[in-house]
């Protein structure tokens, strides 16, 4: 499952918190660039021994530093309070979608799916939609984002170096549908044997 569009459209609340997400990773990634300028710029100074004649550079790069640090201190924060935030707006819009749903089925439902089923949907399949939101999405498109932001920011330095690492990109999402095709038919084949083992519990307890 790589881009859901439905369920995306499902939980609309969620894609301004996913963007935010999103934009505050590339921030910190920018921090980290100059943060990793700025120690570079310091190590040269001192490689060349001119720790004495460089006192403005150095003063420069130490400041640069310092707020890099920050910025990405903040940054980390604030992206972590996203994802929370998107994660939540998920599990309240589900949950509510599935208990409304049970609602008007009344106790029939019963005759189409398995109750042990519906509680563990409602609770550990929503719970592993969190991790989509919350995580998958916007590291998906922030994936996207980055190679192409350091691409821009290598052309400066070395462009042959930069086209290497620009076409290597695309090796990283095909690693992933491989592990996610692999994940997926083993998940697959354990949920229903799952499911089963929750409603033979619920059959006890009903005893």
């Amino acid at each position: 499952m790589m881009i859901n569009k439905r369920l995306i459209s499902t939980v609309e609340n969620s894609k301004k918190y996913i963007i935010y997400n999103v934009m505050f990773q590339w921030i910190s990634l920018i921090a980290n660039v100059v943060l990793m300028g700025g120690i570079v710029t310091l190590i040269g100074v001192l490689y060349q021994g001119k720790l004495e004649t460089g006192n403005r550079m150095v003063a420069f790069s130490m400041i640069a530093i310092i707020c890099a640090v920050l910025i990405r201190f903040t940054c980390t924060i604030l992206a972590n309070r996203m994802s929370f935030l998107s994660s939540k707006a998920v599990k309240k819009v589900l949950r509510e979608k599935i208990f409304d749903k049970l609602l008007k089925l009344g106790t029939s439902y019963e005759e189409e799916v398995k109750t042990s089923e519906v509680v563990q949907m409602a609770v550990e399949g929503v719970d592993q939609l969190e991790i989509y939101f919350g995580a998958y999405l916007p590291q998906f498109f922030y994936a996207m984002l980055a190679p192409i932001t350091l691409f821009a920011i290598i052309c400066f330095i070395n462009v042959p170096a930069a086209i290497v690492l620009l076409v290597c990109v695309p090796l990283i999402p095909v690693s992933i549908a491989v592990v996610q095709t692999w994940a997926k038919k083993l998940l697959s084949k354990y949920w229903g044997q799952y499911t089963a083992l929750g409603d033979t519990f619920l059959r006890i307890s009903r005893v």
